[in-house]
């Protein structure tokens, strides 16, 4: 397992290009545009990757039959003390990984049934890994996007400098500066909203990834304010901004991820298609 450097990221783009669903995360951190890692077995024809980024989103792809690759790759995984970046949620391809996997971490393996449930309570989480689905959704063009009011005494306004350190005080998982190297490269390169209430900020959509024509969204809620419905007023603001600016809005999420599923077909999503999702010890209760 051989970790590149990044002015040679770009040998992996022919082992990306053949992956069929939404890989943005892997295409910014290939193109130098976040920071990352990037594994292979042959640093000259690589024939399997795998792609982390700072986020800990990783992407296996490629071979799954090297021996070599694999026995050091299921310790990377399992977070030494050593990992620089740890993946903390990972999709592969091609479907042989699925049986590979299975194989080689055996009992350290939970399954999630077809309602997304695991017997995870019952084991210990800092040493079992989770295999559920992710799902990737598609933005209906023919669906036009319902004007939303934003009600009194909210306000809605695009992400400054300002609001931008004041993010992390209350949201901590799904924020910009766990997808953008610096505040100056996302405000310069990136785009997104805060719903504020008393100059709180209630929720958050922003852009994770944006390649070429494709806009991926992020949302977080302040917990204080969650399940009240308030995240759609500025996730539909950007998805706004997409069709505006002529981006393709792009969504996914884990299977378990009941709201954000809910909110991406109230934004005109559809479920399109759905993936092998291997979540790392200790993050298999967290529903990215």
């Amino acid at each position: 397992m051989i970790k590149l450097t990044p002015p040679d990221y770009s040998i992996v783009t022919p082992l990306v290009s053949k992956v069929p669903f939404n890989t943005l995360f892997a295409r910014v951190v290939i193109d130098n545009k976040v920071n990352g890692q990037i594994f292979v077995d042959d640093s000259l024809h690589p024939t399997v990757s795998l792609i982390v980024h700072k986020y800990g989103m990783a992407l296996l792809c490629g071979n799954a039959e090297n021996d070599s690759f694999n026995d050091k790759l299921v310790r990377f995984l399992k977070n030494t003390p050593s990992v620089e970046l740890p993946a903390k949620y990972m999709l592969t391809y091609p479907e042989r990984w699925e049986h590979k996997l299975a194989s080689i971490l055996g009992t350290e393996l939970l399954q999630a049934d077809d309602k997304g449930d695991s017997k995870v309570m019952t084991r210990d989480t800092s040493t079992s890994f989770l295999q559920t689905q992710r799902i990737n959704y598609q933005f209906k063009p023919s669906s036009p996007l319902i004007n939303i009011n934003i009600p009194a005494p909210f306000t809605l306004k695009k992400i400054d400098l300002d609001i931008y350190g004041k993010i992390h005080e209350t949201q901590h998982s799904v924020v910009p500066e766990q997808f953008w190297n610096t505040a100056e490269d996302f405000l310069e390169n990136g785009i997104g909203y805060a719903l504020l209430y008393d100059n709180q900020i209630v929720s958050t959509s922003f852009a994770s990834f944006i390649v070429d024509d494709k806009l991926e969204l992020g949302v977080e809620t302040t917990e204080t304010f969650r399940k009240k419905g308030y995240s759609i007023y500025a996730a539909s603001a950007l998805v706004s901004y997409c069709l505006t600016n002529r981006y393709e809005p792009v969504w996914a999420c884990r299977r378990e991820n009941v709201g954000s599923s809910r909110l991406a077909e109230s934004l005109g999503f559809i479920q399109a298609s759905y993936h092998p999702y291997y979540c790392m010890p200790s993050k298999i209760q967290n529903k990215n």
